[in-house]
C-alpha cells in the first residue's frame, strides 16, 4: 500500500485550517496542523517526513517566515516544499525564499491544492531517484575540513561508520587543494577556520566548481550564536548536535 503524502498546515485562522484539512484529507493526504510557530517547529523537527508545508506569511502573521528561517538552518532539504499563504507578501519573503517557493492567496483553495500536489509529486520523484543512487565504489565520497584535530578525527570516524568514504583535511586551503584534484559527492566544511574559512571555500566552489554548490554543508560551534546563520543558504550543523539528523542530510546531499 503506498505511503500517504503528508502536508503540514501552519495558520492562525482556525476556519481556514479546518477547510484545508477537509480538502486535503478528501484527496488522500495525511494532514498535520499547527496554529503557532512552536507547534510547527515540533513537526518540522520530528521524524515524520513532510511532502509539503502550507504556511501563512504576511506583515501581521510572520509565522511562515520564522518557520522557513528555521528550516534553512536545520532542515534544508525542506526549503523548496513551502507554499506561503498571503494577500500582501512582505519584502523579505522574496529575498529569503529566492524563488524556491510560491505564494498563493488564502482564498484560492484550488490553487493551493494544485501547488501542493505538484510539490508532493516532485518530492516523490526525488525519493525514487535517491533510492536508485549507486556509487561506483559502493560509498559516497565526502570531503571533511576542520582545523580542530580532535573534531576532525571524531567526525571522520563518525562519517566513515555511517558509510562515507571520507577525505579529512585540517584547513580550508587544503580543502580547496583536494577539490582542485577532483569532485566529491558531499562537502562538509567548518565555517570559522583560520587557514581558509568556510566562506572562502564556498566562494571558490561558486567560482570554479559551481555544480558542487548544492553539495556543500557547514559546521559551526554550538556556543557561538554569531555563527548561527553561517553559510549562504546552505545546511548548517552545530558541533555536538544530533548526529543522525546531520548524517541523513549529508546522504541526501550526496544523492543529488
Amino acid at each position: 500500500m503506498p505511503t500517504r503524502r503528508t502536508v503540514l498546515l501552519l495558520h492562525h485562522d482556525g476556519q481556514l485550517l479546518d477547510l484545508l484539512t477537509r480538502l486535503f484529507e478528501a484527496r488522500g493526504y495525511a494532514v498535520v496542523l499547527a496554529a503557532t510557530v512552536g507547534q510547527a517547529l515540533t513537526h518540522l523537527g520530528g521524524e515524520r517526513d513532510l511532502d509539503a508545508i502550507v504556511a501563512a506569511w504576511d506583515a501581521h502573521h510572520p509565522a511562515g517566515g520564522e518557520a522557513y528561517r528555521w528550516t534553512l538552518e536545520q532542515r534544508f532539504e525542506l526549503r523548496d516544499r513551502f507554499v506561503f499563504l498571503t494577500e500582501d507578501p512582505p519584502p523579505e519573503l522574496d529575498r529569503l525564499v529566492a524563488g524556491r517557493c510560491l505564494t498563493v492567496r488564502p482564498t484560492e483553495t484550488a490553487e493551493i491544492l494544485r501547488v501542493v500536489a505538484a510539490i508532493a509529486a516532485r518530492v516523490a520523484r526525488a525519493r525514487e531517484t535517491e533510492a536508485q543512487v549507486v556509487w561506483a565504489d559502493g560509498a559516497p565520497t565526502l570531503l571533511l575540513a576542520d582545523d580542530d584535530p580532535v573534531v576532525l578525527a571524531a567526525m571522520g570516524a563518525l562519517l566513515r561508520d555511517a558509510g562515507f568514504a571520507v577525505t579529512a583535511v585540517d584547513s580550508g586551503n587544503a580543502a580547496i587543494t583536494e577539490l582542485d584534484r577532483g569532485d566529491v559527492d558531499v562537502i562538509l566544511v567548518e565555517w570559522a577556520m583560520v587557514n581558509g574559512s568556510g566562506a572562502h571555500v564556498f566562494q571558490w566552489i561558486v567560482t570554479f566548481r559551481p555544480w558542487l554548490v548544492d553539495r556543500v554543508a557547514f559546521l559551526i560551534e554550538a556556543q557561538d550564536e554569531r555563527q548561527a546563520t553561517a553559510g549562504p543558504g546552505r545546511p548548517t550543523f552545530w558541533k555536538g548536535a544530533d548526529a543522525g539528523d546531520m548524517i541523513g542530510a549529508l546522504r541526501r546531499l550526496a544523492g543529488r
